[in-house]
């Protein structure tokens, strides 16, 4: 199974714990458990500002998140028409890194794991599943 990932924001893959092969392979290993066709998947990182007018503008409601979910029509950056014929699009992420540390902190967990939890948490609505 192969995973195409576009990353936004790298700007701030500093403030993550995890480095950049790491994070793709941990989200190649999530996208497994999804499918095992060839799969597209956008990452935008952000901090608290944008991710509250991303809050309040698709899901209605105030204030920063840690992890939007979002179908890869509405986001995609990726360019390649011949290579989208060929991959199944899986959808968007977009993970506040103010909220990881944040959250992190408050819940006592390491940084690492929370990250995880939450990348894995978008994929889970990816993947069709709610609360």
């Amino acid at each position: 199974m192969s995973l195409h990932i576009t990353l936004s924001g790298g700007q701030l893959c500093w403030r993550l714990p995890l480095c950049r092969t790491e994070l793709f392979h941990a989200l190649e290993n999530m996208a497994q458990v999804v499918t095992c066709e060839p799969l597209e998947l956008d990452l935008l990182l952000v901090r608290d500002g944008t991710m509250a007018k991303l809050n309040q503008q698709h899901m209605g409601c105030q204030g920063a998140t840690n992890v939007l979910s979002f179908p890869l029509d509405e986001w995609s950056t990726a360019t390649s028409q011949e290579y989208k014929k060929n991959t199944t699009a899986l959808g968007s992420l977009v993970l506040s890194v103010d909220a990881l540390h944040r959250e992190a902190l408050l819940y006592g967990q390491e940084l690492e794991e929370h990250c995880l939890r939450l990348l894995a948490h978008g994929m889970g609505h990816l993947a069709g599943y709610d609360h």
